[in-house]
């Protein structure tokens, strides 16, 4: 089996680091922005895997991915977020709808993957938290299953290689829901010390973000997230990721101790 990779013209050698040169390995370089140039990179290839943001340039390139595949495909697998509808409270959801809608339009043979938050997430708290023991947010309350990274590339695996599960949505959680101050109260168990969620109003957080260099349309996908945790959007959990490949899924616990020397 051949896996293909399309990239912009400058992040082949970056395409090379993270891949290396395993034998059943193919990078094709493509422009993104190109409709002919990645139908050609294309050619040839059964099933897609894409995985990229769903505001700005790079939404815009997953619909031209859309437009490039239509007609010459087995299935296209994209990898979404959990709750992606018109109606969430999050960007980042209602962008994903969007090329959702994308797809039906183009009607391609369409699977998608769509995690709750990943755990690995938490890792962007981990400067404030090495500082002062706190992590500044908007959602003191609603509860998320926060999802690991590695089942998600496990399940998406199993989609690509099993024709049984295309055609549909797969809701990925983690198993157990919390909140991000109980998320802190794990933390502080695995540190031995007392972590702290502080919580702020949407425009402190969003002069916090900017500050530290996040670019003002992803500190706003970042803010609207929390509005659609404070609203409930993602408390459920499902048993995907035991359908998908075979065991439970990995805990929020077992990730902070995996990383847990990143936030000493």
């Amino acid at each position: 089996t051949e896996i293909y990779t399309l990239s912009l013209h400058d992040a082949l050698p970056i395409s090379r680091q993270m891949f290396g040169r395993a034998e059943n390995l193919e990078i094709r370089e493509a422009n993104l922005g190109n409709l002919a140039d990645v139908q050609a990179a294309l050619d040839g290839t059964a099933t897609v895997f894409l995985a990229m943001g769903s505001v700005g340039i790079e939404g815009n390139l997953q619909r031209a991915v859309i437009q490039a595949a239509a007609g010459g495909m087995t299935q296209l697998v994209r990898l979404s977020v959990l709750n992606a509808s018109a109606g969430s409270l999050g960007i980042n959801q209602r962008a994903h709808w969007n090329i959702d809608f994308a797809a039906q339009v183009a009607g391609i043979p369409y699977t998608t993957i769509r995690p709750a938050i990943f755990s690995a997430s938490l890792l962007a708290a981990a400067a404030e938290i090495r500082a002062s023991r706190t992590w500044t947010g908007l959602a003191g309350t609603g509860r998320v299953a926060l999802t690991d990274h590695r089942d998600v590339a496990e399940a998406a695996v199993r989609v690509l290689t099993d024709p049984a599960t295309w055609g549909t949505h797969h809701d990925l959680t983690g198993p157990r829901l919390l909140t991000w101050p109980e998320t802190m109260r794990l933390l502080s168990g695995e540190l031995g010390e007392q972590v702290s969620f502080v919580t702020a109003t949407e425009r402190e957080l969003l002069l916090r973000l900017t500050s530290l260099g996040v670019p003002p349309g992803e500190a706003e996908l970042l803010i609207t997230r929390e509005w659609a945790l404070l609203a409930g959007e993602n408390e459920r959990t499902t048993s995907t990721v035991q359908d998908l490949t075979g065991h439970p899924p990995r805990t929020v616990e077992a990730f902070l101790q995996e990383n847990l020397g990143l936030f000493r």
